[in-house]
């Protein structure tokens, strides 16, 4: 009898591998969450008080192949100061989702990190945990003037924004998980962390993610802030930068690496 128990224990861990990856991979699930919820991120508007986005698309192989069921990608202009950020938010299994983070999949399109990412926390309502992100500096040298592009990133399955160190195993027994990226372009590594305006996007995108995707809303809701027309006091839209971030994330989505 005891002879056996060596052999039994690893059964069990066999079969206990088996069924996380299935759970994972929703194996044996016939499930509509993930449906559901690519249909939820479409609701996410183009205007967020006052910024306004513009769509991309990205390669729909490499989304097959990153086993990615929706996402927006979206350029988003504050029209009364001229910020930019570009935010990707994709959702899916647990499994596929959890893994590809910026410091591999950039790498594809030319992107070194620039040390190690460090954590970022945005604070939220009282009686919410703050919102937990990764926050990392990529940098392309092979240009003739160096391009960096500051990345935060963050994973969710219930609302709570987190950034844990092995996002596979904390959100394995999730069924839907949702993944974001907010990514700036900046001119030096040594940018001042009050210029980056971020955060102040963020204040504004994480409460319409929360009602969009986890509270479950009845009606569809245009934008969190009214649909305006540039004014003379408000000055008009200002002229984008150059489109490389979208270009960098085509081309991160072309590459052999998935996002």
């Amino acid at each position: 009898m005891l002879r056996s128990l060596p052999m039994v224990a690893a059964l069990i861990l066999v079969i206990a591998a088996g069924i996380v990856h299935g759970r994972w991979t929703q194996r044996w699930t016939v499930s509509h969450a993930i449906e559901e919820a690519a249909a939820k991120i479409d609701r996410l508007p183009t205007t967020l008080g006052d910024w306004q986005g513009e769509a991309f698309e990205l390669d729909r192989k490499q989304l097959e192949l990153a086993e990615i069921a929706g996402y927006v990608a979206r350029r988003y202009t504050d029209r009364i100061q001229g910020d930019v950020v570009t935010i990707l938010l994709v959702c899916g299994a647990p499994g596929p989702i959890s893994v590809h983070t910026p410091d591999i999949c950039y790498s594809g399109a030319g992107f070194e990190p620039i040390g190690a990412p460090r954590e970022f926390s945005l604070p939220s309502e009282p009686s919410s945990p703050p919102a937990q992100f990764r926050n990392g500096l990529m940098v392309k040298t092979s240009t003739p003037v160096p391009a960096y592009l500051r990345i935060l990133w963050s994973w969710s399955a219930s609302g709570n924004w987190e950034a844990p160190q092995n996002p596979r195993l904390t959100f394995a027994s999730k069924d839907v998980l949702y993944k974001l990226y907010v990514i700036r372009e900046q001119t030096s590594a040594d940018e001042r962390a009050e210029a980056d305006p971020s955060p102040r996007f963020l204040r504004l995108l994480l409460p319409e993610l929360q009602q969009i995707l986890f509270d479950h809303p009845a009606v569809k809701r245009e934008s969190i802030g009214a649909e305006r027309t540039p004014t003379a006091t408000q000055g008009p839209l200002r002229a984008r930068p150059a489109e490389s971030l979208t270009n960098v994330l085509q081309a991160v989505n072309r590459s052999e690496v998935t996002i």
